[in-house]
């Protein structure tokens, strides 16, 4: 699934393609990809003519910008947001949306598992309602610091694993930037959220913001199905230091990096400098 590096990535090629563009037609092909109420042919209709006026990310989620709307994608497992020129010819298997722009270009949402979503909400209240007001705030936030970790995660008996991986305590952190804080950390994954320290929260915040940074700087990590946009891939899975590299030698300490599972999710982690 991709993270906030990936989505990030994803919102920045987005700004520079279609920004100030407008929609001349639209068409969905699943139902069950909008999430608001309404019928398909209502939205088609509504968002048809409206200005892409800006597009920005709230932890996972795509926010488009339409004047007095906003569309909120979030990609899931494999969603994809792509641009192709009109009539250009493309695998269209897995494409569940068409946004004709007025520069002869068309947004294409692509998703291989269907799992992705869109809410089509007022923009004077989405941030107010679901899915946005659940969402945590991020690590880039000024907001998460080590003390912000310990008041929201050390009272808790669940794994500190699983609580990075919470969304309304901070968004943004997946699977793989999760395994690769916490081994920056020298946290055990399965360390509970009550046995964690002040001081190693701090670490945790502070590898936090480190990790993603350079993981936004590379364009995040293509590993599966992300890709920031055709053809293109992020680079960041070259600097994992624990994620997939089960059976590898640690970079740290050269012990086996081990994989096992944290509340079903497949997680890495050094025994020896995790312990």
């Amino acid at each position: 699934m991709p993270e906030l590096p990936e989505v990030e990535t994803v919102v920045r090629i987005l700004r520079d393609k279609i920004e100030g563009l407008t929609i001349t037609k639209t068409k969905i092909n699943l139902e069950k990809l909008l999430k608001s109420s309404g019928t398909i042919n209502a939205f088609e209709t509504d968002i048809t003519g409206r200005t892409i006026e800006t597009i920005e990310r709230i932890g996972k989620n795509i926010i488009f910008n339409l004047d007095d709307k906003v569309l909120i994608s979030h990609l899931r497992m494999t969603g994809r947001w792509y641009v192709y020129k009109n009539n250009e010819i493309h695998d269209t298997k897995h494409d569940l949306a068409y946004f004709e722009l007025s520069n002869k270009t068309t947004l294409v949402f692509n998703d291989s598992r269907r799992f992705g979503t869109f809410h089509y909400q007022n923009k004077s209240e989405y941030e107010y309602i679901n899915p946005i007001v659940k969402v945590g705030p991020e690590p880039l936030n000024d907001l998460i610091d080590g003390e912000y970790l310990f008041n929201k995660m050390s009272k808790s008996n669940r794994y500190i694993k699983t609580l990075l991986l919470d969304q309304t305590i901070v968004s943004g952190i997946g699977n793989i930037y999760a395994d690769e804080i916490l081994f920056s950390s020298n946290i055990n994954p399965l360390k509970k959220g009550s046995d964690v320290s002040p001081d190693d929260y701090q670490k945790i915040a502070k590898n936090s913001q480190k990790i993603l940074n350079q993981a936004i700087k590379l364009g995040g990590s293509t590993i599966d199905s992300y890709y920031p946009e055709q053809g293109v891939s992020g680079q960041f899975q070259t600097k994992l230091q624990v994620h997939t590299r089960v059976g590898k030698k640690c970079f740290v300490c050269q012990t086996k990096i081990n994989k096992i599972k944290v509340n079903g999710r497949g997680t890495y982690y050094c025994k020896t400098c995790q312990n």
